[in-house]
């Protein structure tokens, strides 16, 4: 990229900042130096963005709390992927209770050093609000299953997180449609009321979506084959969306707003596939 032009950057900071904004251009955002925009608390030092997220970055001398926590009121007003972080100079100290308090508030941290820019930790969107049933309440195979997907969303990749929570459920859901299959115990119907002729082979190449349809067509469902049935069908739309529309605006408000509903729906159902 090149060499972005800073002027509201104090002459001791140009090249952190400088550093900062490829760091930022190597990881595949579009950095736009101190840009202007009516409703923003300040202007930043950078601006940044990649698919749907903006970042806005402050380079400074100290750590300013009260400038950081406008900042995360701005972002959680946002309507879209928004987030904030500072850069400050190493050296620069960092009492363990402030990166908690930054860490809190879903501010990132980052270290600039002689042209080397150090992550202390990622900017989280704070404007998705999604509260997680509690891992430690679940059992041992539950937290290895949806290990990885909380741990995305811990760090703020949310759709990822969805996603990889999606992928946990069709395998455990082409497992359990085998199984019964396999037992007698499902019998599924084609759409013209005859017993469809399902082998393991054709089981395994369903999508989630193929898996909802056959799944609400079992002859005799229970209980648990009810509630699979109809998490498949509420999460595939999403799903479908986050992994192949994710560009689409309409696609990202909507997964932002059911995000946290499907992820408790994926453990309900997920609780009916383990029989937990």
């Amino acid at each position: 990229m090149a060499r972005p032009n800073f002027i509201t950057v104090p002459e001791e900071l140009i090249e952190h900042a400088v550093a900062l904004a490829e760091f930022f251009d190597d990881r595949g955002y579009t950095v736009r130096p101190e840009k202007a925009e009516i409703g923003v608390p300040y202007t930043p030092t950078m601006t940044c963005k990649r698919t749907s997220t903006t970042l806005h970055v402050e380079v400074d001398s100290a750590i300013r709390m009260s400038r950081l926590e406008e900042w995360t009121r701005y972002c959680k007003s946002s309507s879209k992927d928004t987030r904030v972080a500072v850069c400050v100079p190493d050296g620069v100290k960092r009492p363990a209770k402030l990166e908690a308090n930054l860490q809190q508030l879903g501010v990132g941290l980052y270290i600039a050093d002689e042209g080397t820019v150090i992550e202390v930790f990622v900017p989280r969107d704070v404007a998705v609000n999604v509260a997680l049933p509690e891992r430690r309440h679940m059992p041992k195979k539950m937290r290895e299953l949806l290990g990885d997907a909380y741990d995305q969303f811990d760090h703020s990749h949310w759709r990822d997180g969805f996603k990889e929570a999606c992928g946990v459920l069709e395998v455990e859901a082409r497992r359990y449609l085998k199984s019964g299959v396999g037992s007698g115990r499902i019998v599924v119907l084609t759409e013209a009321g005859n017993v469809s002729a399902l082998t393991s082979k054709r089981i395994d190449k369903m999508t989630l979506g193929r898996l909802a349809v056959h799944f609400a067509r079992f002859r005799s469902p229970n209980h648990s084959d009810a509630v699979i049935a109809r998490v498949l069908d509420q999460v595939n739309k999403d799903r479908v969306g986050a992994t192949h529309h994710k560009k689409k605006a309409a696609t990202e408000a909507r997964l932002r707003k059911n995000v946290g509903h499907h992820m408790w729906q994926v453990v309900a159902a997920l609780k009916e596939l383990l029989k937990v």
